[in-house]
């Protein structure tokens, strides 16, 4: 009985330690950052720890003559010192900031003094503790060991219950207290359980009579075995690393993923060293069975490698996805069991080996905890920093298996007695892995998380030290993905001009604030915010983590669009951000920051309360910070909470919703008013913000989703996100695929358009949300305005939608209200045929009447009164097709040429489908089919909003282009065609949102 309360004990102790390991890398990183040398830092000085209490307890173990009442004072020591813990971690940063803060530039990958701080800081908090846990297990050793059979099986079932214990310790961590209670109330519960373990512990001790004080043990066992079960360990640890990263292919990498394969990984562990404890009762016995562990483990590796392309398909008939984590648990542990049972094992063998006697079990245990420990410290820095990079997956794991058949050599040889045929099966099994090495999971490393795969080639693959960085070519461009998760697309040159959410992230800042010097842009991914930053700006810092992003860019740096990283403005950084944030102390003007999929790990803390904080510090006074994140990847609760946390930290606060399904916050220190910077802004380098088709403006009060009044009503007793309470890091993903169900309608009532519909140009403002497919907005702002507006905004509107009997009636309203109405008497010339033309301007005039006519010749004649309209004004997109329509007709090459240059024009008003064919009839025609082919891409990616003529028309050309780049793309505008011939002629009721 006294030894099943033990184990439950030990269980228990397991369960806190998780919780601790989970809370403690968590603060480190609020300090450290989350670099691969900062966890790296973290992880040591927990292991390390734990490795010196345990050679500690090697030596004083036997000399305690009430062993389980020393267990639960280490156990109440431990708690004592997790609860002042956060201190001694604030008086850490405290330091760290006094000797290496105040940096005059952003650190680069930060500097060995940085490293060899982020080391030293965490030994000293962290060592005191973990140096307890890893003294327990010798305690209860010397307690629990009685008989010389007693050694292999009672340390393995106390290892096996301790390793259970972790299991629900990373389990209830991630799915249950950090959810419910926060980071730093978790610790309160690892603490409680560490108080029960001490009036438990304290409660037996009375029962249990003192026993014997020894003198330290002599050397004892074999000799070979310490070193064995050290690189036993730092192979097990590089399966683990190498595992996680493929794993996280199919699960992602938030904290209850990692948890989930964490729990995985320790559930076979945790059998392997119960079911060889049943084994480890002679030194003969446990020779044999830790080297066919070593075998089992190297064989059982290499087969579940070369398995795991089937994992994408097993993954979908379990229903496997990043909230659905369950199933994937299941998977993992089906598909390493083999592997983590003979890891396990190996610890009791081990302990027996090196025991001579049951008076040596507490110092054996020690000294093969205190060495296995060491070996997996080795394992997480040489896996992760040297073999994976290295060598790659199908590298690395090859040569960890041969490690373990090597191993297996060594206990045939020297082990007692000597086993020829051990030492021959492992020489066999090493001929296999030479000779048949496992190829890379190339259909497992196309998986996406999210669901699915990807297609393409491999273009740039690299297993980075804290990520998996792939560049997959489909003909259409490259994909880059991270850890499998996708970070964007990188488009080939030639390819149409294709806004996106990333431009106006880096654009937004500028908008606001015209003098913006100096910006510093968090996180590359495909360049595209780099690429966009205003020529007026004079220099860009960049901090990117993972140095294979980078190299993935430049590996298509001379094929795509252009090359961010040739900017001269451009300083690289590698590193955290926050981390580095946390080292700088200079300001500048703007912060983007971009971190992709919130919920992961690694960029879950640049979300919360405490970085936009130290985001503050780092602004000069009225700078402004441009905070991005996928409208797919929060619901109204996350939102409310991202907007309270950034409320709380700026005195302003906006949201703009650009392009797609990005949602951009900005705060600052000062007034937000697009209206009165923006003009001038566009003014200085107008070219620049063309690419995100903004050219005055309306354009961008168009994506003005919140104003200042808006978010705090919107986010009004939501409960700041913050390090301790961190939504995105300990909630699933949101499953909804578009924000517009829950979004729209949540922002609705505090939309700001009203606010400036007196000054802004409503047909230019009504155009620009119907061309971003909010036309319901458009309505709602509408039903706000005085009768002669609403007319405007609602006959622009059914202009927009080609409804022209209701455009007509409603400009007719407009000017019945209010004869000066200029845009309603465009818009009234534009749909009636009728309408009077005479008071119109002669630019206005020029272009109806050559609509009117439906005569090429007609809009030669008014060429030069065409071209006076320009990118951004009422009827350029009007004007600047006619230009090109009467081009095409001629179709000499300076009409093309020229036809060319006004198209790419147009393209920085409107992706509109026709527009688009224009371009790949004129690519055709010059003879730049790869152009003709992007173009007629662009188009089937766009198809929803194509007239079924120009869909057939594309198809008709893609049949004379010949082969395309890609499949894919005739596989599209295929699919694009025979949907809209399908599809009904939408009715007119129908078309008004």
């Amino acid at each position: 009985m006294t030894f099943a309360l033990l184990l439950a004990c030990f269980f228990l102790s397991g369960f806190s330690a998780l919780l601790y390991e989970t809370a403690w890398t968590r603060e480190f990183a609020f300090v450290f950052g989350t670099s691969e040398l900062a966890v790296v830092a973290v992880l040591a000085a927990y292991m390390g720890g734990l490795a010196l209490g345990a050679a500690l307890a090697a030596r004083l173990a036997p000399r305690v003559r009430r062993p389980v009442l020393a267990y639960g004072v280490l156990e109440l020591g431990i708690a004592l010192w997790a609860l002042a813990l956060p201190s001694a971690i604030r008086a850490v940063s405290a330091l760290y900031l006094g000797w290496l803060g105040g940096l005059d530039a952003l650190p680069e990958t930060l500097g060995i003094a940085t490293h060899v701080f982020h080391l030293v800081g965490a030994f000293a908090v962290l060592v005191p503790c973990t140096a307890l846990m890893g003294a327990t297990l010798p305690l209860l050793a010397n307690h629990a060991v009685t008989r010389d059979d007693q050694i292999g099986s009672r340390v393995g079932l106390l290892y096996a219950a301790n390793t259970t214990g972790a299991i629900a310790g990373t389990i209830a961590a991630a799915f249950a207290l950090l959810p419910a209670l926060g980071l730093r109330q978790t610790v309160h519960v690892g603490a409680a359980v560490n108080a029960l373990v001490f009036a438990t512990a304290a409660a037996l001790a009375r029962r249990a009579p003192p026993g014997t004080a020894a003198p330290a043990p002599r050397a004892s066992g074999v000799p070979w075995i310490l070193p064995a079960i050290a690189v036993s360990g730092a192979v097990s640890f590089g399966y683990e690393v190498l595992w996680f990263r493929l794993f996280g292919q199919l699960l992602g990498g938030s904290t209850a993923a990692f948890s989930t394969m964490l729990a995985s990984f320790l559930a076979g562990i945790a059998l392997g060293s119960a079911a060889a404890s049943r084994f480890a009762k002679t030194p003969t016995a446990a020779s044999l069975g830790f080297g066919l562990a070593q075998i089992g483990t190297g064989i059982s590796a290499w087969l579940a490698f070369r398995a795991a392309n089937r994992l994408p398909a097993w993954a979908s008939a379990l229903g496997v996805s990043v909230n659905a984590l369950a199933p994937g648990a299941l998977l993992a542990v089906a598909m390493l069991l083999p592997l983590t049972i003979c890891v396990g094992s190996t610890f009791p063998f081990a302990v027996r080996l090196l025991a001579r006697d049951a008076s040596d079990a507490s110092a054996a245990s020690a000294r093969v905890y205190a060495w296995n420990t060491l070996g997996s410290i080795a394992g997480a820095i040489g896996a992760g920093y040297f073999a994976l990079p290295w060598l790659g997956f199908a590298g690395a794991l090859v040569l960890a298996a041969l490690v373990n058949l090597a191993l297996a050599l060594v206990a045939g040889v020297f082990g007692r007695p000597r086993r020829r045929a051990l030492a021959g099966a492992a020489a066999a099994a090493s001929l296999l892995l030479i000779f048949a090495p496992a190829p890379r999971p190339d259909q497992l490393l196309r998986t996406s998380p999210l669901g699915g795969s990807y297609t393409g080639s491999f273009t740039h693959f690299a297993v980075g030290r804290s990520s998996t960085v792939a560049l997959l070519d489909d003909g259409t461009g490259w994909r880059l993905t991270n850890n499998g998760l996708p970070e964007s697309f990188i488009r080939p040159a030639g390819y149409p001009l294709e806004p996106a959410a990333a431009h106006w992230l880096s654009m937004l800042p500028v908008l606001l604030r015209p003098d913006t010097a100096q910006m510093l842009i968090i996180g590359l991914g495909a360049g595209m915010t780099l690429a966009a930053v205003p020529s007026s700006v004079a220099s860009i810092d960049v901090i990117e983590l993972e140095p294979e992003v980078v190299a993935a860019n430049r590996a298509v740096s001379d094929r795509a669009g252009g090359d961010p990283l040739a900017d001269p403005r451009l300083s690289l950084r590698l590193g955290d951000a926050r981390g580095a944030l946390v080292l700088a102390g200079r300001q500048w003007d703007a912060i983007v920051s971009q971190p992709s999929h919130p919920w992961t790990s690694g960029a879950s803390h640049l979300y919360t309360r405490e970085f936009f904080a130290l985001v503050h510090s780092r602004l000069r006074p009225g700078g402004v910070f441009v905070q991005w994140i996928g409208a797919a990847f929060v619901d109204a609760n996350r939102l409310r909470a991202l907007l309270a946390a950034q409320a709380g930290e700026f005195a302003h606060v906006q949201v703009y919703r650009p392009e797609g399904g990005a949602i951009v916050m900005v705060g600052s220190d000062a007034p937000l008013d697009v209206t009165a910077t923006a003009a001038q802004a566009i003014a200085r380098t107008p070219r620049d913000f063309a690419a995100a088709r903004i050219h005055r403006t309306e354009d961008v009060l168009a994506e003005l989703a919140l104003d200042d009044d808006g978010v705090r009503a919107f986010a009004a007793g939501a409960r700041a996100n913050s390090d301790d309470r961190n939504l995105f890091a300990t909630s699933d993903r949101p499953s909804q695929k578009s924000p517009r169900a829950w979004l729209e309608p949540a922002v609705a009532q505090h939309d700001p358009l009203i606010a400036y519909a007196t000054t802004a140009d409503l047909a230019q403002l009504t155009r620009r949300l119907y061309a971003d497919e909010r036309p319901g907005r458009a309505q709602r702002l509408a039903r706000q305005l005085d009768p002669a507006r609403r007319q405007v905004v609602l006959g622009w509107l059914a202009q927009s939608q080609q409804l022209p009997e209701r455009a007509r009636a409603h400009f007719a309203d407009a000017l019945a209200a209010d004869p000066g109405a200029d845009s309603a008497a465009i818009g009234l010339a534009l749909v009636d045929p009728k309408a009077d033309l005479a008071q119109l301007p002669e630019r206005a005039r020029a272009v109806i009447e050559a609509k009117r006519a439906g005569d090429i010749s007609a809009a030669r004649a008014r060429d030069a009164a065409l071209a006076q309209w320009q990118p951004g004004e009422l009827l350029f997109p009007d004007a600047a097709e006619l230009r090109v329509r009467w081009r095409l007709d001629v179709g000499g090459p300076g009409e093309l040429d020229a036809a060319m240059e006004i198209v790419e024009s147009l393209l920085e008003c409107t992706s509109a489908p026709r527009i688009l064919l224009y371009r790949a009839e004129i690519a055709a025609r010059q003879g730049k089919s790869r152009v003709a082919w992007f173009s007629l891409h662009a188009l089937s990616e766009g198809g929803q909003r194509a007239a079924p003529g120009v869909a057939q028309r594309g198809l008709v050309l893609a049949r004379q282009l010949g082969a395309p780049p890609s499949p894919v793309i005739l596989a599209k505008l295929e699919a694009t065609a025979r949907r809209l011939a399908a599809a009904p002629p939408p009715r007119a009721e129908a078309a008004a949102d």
